[in-house]
């Protein structure tokens, strides 16, 4: 990381009249939050314990074995609070500036909505809110009623209730995808962080821009097919945003 990749990244940012920014899980790892695919990710940690994650983070799975699966997402909430970093408040503070940013993630925290961004589209769901299995009805994590196997349940119809989240074997929602599609070919700059691109529909998405920048921001490199890449800057995305300025947009100042 050199200052004039930083200054090259804040002139494009500048410059921009529509930002997309395709986030994947290394937007959240400065805030607490493993990544999946890392030496020390999640994926990683459950292969290493021979458990295979498509099947336990699977809808299949939640239905055959819900004590378990919800044991493991109480687990998961039992750790310390995760609070949006660096990335997550720059670019909700450039939003509020009045900056165009259109963020889509693959991730569920709900960390960019949480820093104030208000453009936000989850490809893989939401751990914000939960549903029942039956009626629908959402419940937030803190409204939840186990029953005596520990399986949280509907109080109308006694359904289960899980997580909004884009599991193994489930597909997202349609209209997401096309909206994904078309916030990133009206773009003229794509900025994409902490994701490895190897798993759709992410490695596709991209694939739609006709813009004049891409930057990528990553940890490690990482494929982008035919997309050509203007600036790449391998570090963590958080550390490269808080030294980044938040400009009023041209087309506003006076």
């Amino acid at each position: 990381m050199t200052k004039d990749s930083i200054a090259l990244l804040q002139n494009y940012i500048d410059e921009a009249s529509l930002i997309a920014f395709f986030g994947g899980a290394g937007v959240s790892t400065e805030s607490g939050i493993p990544d999946y695919r890392s030496p020390e990710g999640t994926y990683s940690e459950m292969e290493k314990r021979d458990l295979d994650p498509e099947v336990l983070m699977s809808k299949r799975y939640l239905l055959q074995h819900p004590e378990d699966f919800f044991e493991r997402r109480r687990r998961e909430k039992a750790a310390k609070p995760v609070y949006p970093n660096a990335a997550h408040r720059y670019l909700a503070d450039l939003e509020q500036a009045g900056k165009d940013v259109r963020i889509i993630t693959q991730n569920v925290d709900g960390l960019h909505q949480t820093a104030g961004s208000r453009y936000v589209l989850e490809l893989h769901g939401t751990d914000r809110y939960w549903y029942c299995m039956e009626c629908e009805r959402h419940f937030s994590y803190e409204e939840l009623a186990y029953d005596e196997r520990g399986i949280p349940r509907c109080h109308i119809d006694q359904g289960i209730i899980r997580p909004a989240v884009v599991y193994f074997g489930e597909h997202p929602d349609r209209r997401l995808l096309e909206k994904s599609r078309e916030t990133i070919r009206k773009a003229d700059l794509l900025i994409i962080a902490g994701t490895s691109l190897t798993v759709n529909p992410a490695k596709n998405l991209i694939r739609r821009f006709n813009g004049d920048r891409v930057v990528v921001v990553n940890t490690e490199p990482i494929d982008t097919g035919k997309l050509p890449v203007d600036l790449f800057i391998q570090h963590p995305i958080g550390e490269i945003f808080s030294q980044l300025e938040v400009n009023q947009p041209k087309s506003s100042r006076r």
